[in-house]
């Protein structure tokens, strides 16, 4: 029998919902909460709806695993993303919704720590209470109903049931983010202190658009990302200027910490691929060390830096440059690297061995037949 998922969904103020045929209209489910590209939007959610009391996640949708996996698909990537890409997707957000839904990716707090000098946190998918997921991109991005090319469908029906397991028999906690920045990150860099199997760091030659000129760049970038997610232009590489008064603001409002004026910034570790694991600030008042990798990125930029695999250079007594690679945290699958290598003839399951390095292939025994999409 089809699994049933249950996902926590945040709405801008009180949910609005009406029925509209066999499918509910949600008219303000927020996205991208936190994010620079956060507004509300309009959805159609299939299965059962309901409207709960947590006052972050008004609304729970509980739906079978494969019409979820068409509305992610759907809502992560441009439909119009190569095929074979399309198919590795399927796979990974299956293996991950999965492992979440039968809780094997245990939940662990261990090394968190919140000192007057230190603090290193983060926030991870299996945090959620009352519910398997959430629809935003603190999980994967579930928007509902979308309209549902052929190509997808057969994406979904070629891998139905197909999931990546470890070698250890585990079902892979199948990480992605956007654009490594040429190489990947492990997993403790991002989350806990500890390593999941078959998401190493390794060189990332695929997610390079910086050679393609401005046409070919902006082919591929279409054929892959959402609307909202063009205007970030791959996230490759990137510089930004952050001041001493800003992190000072952000240290505050976010964190609820002071330190002075801040002097100095310096990072104090990184992770396998570079990415800054744990900065550390100097100001007229004292030191602090922060981290994790999401951590970083919030404290030094209103809402959230492409990623926290930068240089810094300081620039002026209370200004400095950050020299970035790469748009999210870099763990496991880089969607613009696999999608590239799709666009240049490789398979799904070339894609997953090369992103998810030891696991296999298996399928899960449900009767469940995606032959079409939702009505």
């Amino acid at each position: 029998m089809e699994p049933i998922i249950t996902v926590g969904i945040p709405t801008d103020g009180m949910p609005f919902l009406e029925r509209n045929g066999g499918l509910t209209l949600l008219s303000n489910m927020l996205i991208g909460k936190d994010f620079h590209w956060q507004k509300s939007i309009e959805v159609l959610l299939p299965g059962e709806v309901e409207v709960v009391s947590d006052p972050e996640f008004k609304v729970i949708n509980r739906v079978p695993l494969e019409t979820y996996l068409q509305c992610v698909v759907g809502s992560e990537m441009n439909p119009e993303a190569p095929e074979e890409f399309l198919k590795a997707h399927a796979v990974i957000s299956r293996s991950w919704a999965l492992g979440k839904m039968m809780k094997v990716h245990d939940k662990n707090d261990s090394g968190k720590v919140f000192l007057p000098s230190r603090i290193m946190t983060w926030e991870d998918t299996c945090d959620h209470q009352g519910f398997d997921v959430c629809s935003d991109d603190h999980c994967q991005r579930y928007q509902g109903v979308q309209p549902i090319p052929e190509k997808v469908l057969d994406a979904l029906r070629v891998t139905e049931g197909e999931v990546l397991i470890s070698p250890s028999g585990k079902l892979v906690d199948a990480r992605f983010s956007k654009c490594c920045g040429g190489r990947t990150e492990v997993f403790s860099t991002c989350w806990q202190e500890h390593e999941e199997e078959c998401l190493d760091s390794f060189p990332d030659p695929w997610c390079n658009l910086e050679a393609k000129d401005t046409a070919e760049k902006e082919r591929v970038l279409k054929s892959i990302l959402k609307d909202y997610d063009l205007l970030n232009e791959g996230g490759y590489s990137w510089k930004v200027y952050v001041s001493a008064e800003e992190i000072r603001k952000n240290l505050n409002e976010k964190f609820g910490r002071d330190i002075g004026e801040i002097k100095k910034i310096g990072i104090h570790a990184r992770g396998a691929s570079g990415r800054v694991k744990e900065l550390m600030l100097t100001g007229t008042a004292g030191s602090l060390a922060i981290g994790k990798e999401l951590m970083i990125r919030r404290l030094l930029a209103p809402t959230h830096l492409y990623s926290s695999w930068f240089d810094i250079e300081q620039t002026s007594r209370n200004l400095w440059q950050l020299s970035g690679r790469g748009w999210g945290h870099g763990v496991g699958l880089c969607q613009i690297g696999a999608a590239n290598m799709a666009l240049h003839g490789r398979s799904y399951r070339d894609i997953l061995s090369f992103y998810y390095p030891g696991a296999r292939t298996a399928r899960i025994p449900y009767s469940h037949k995606c032959t079409s999409g939702i009505n």
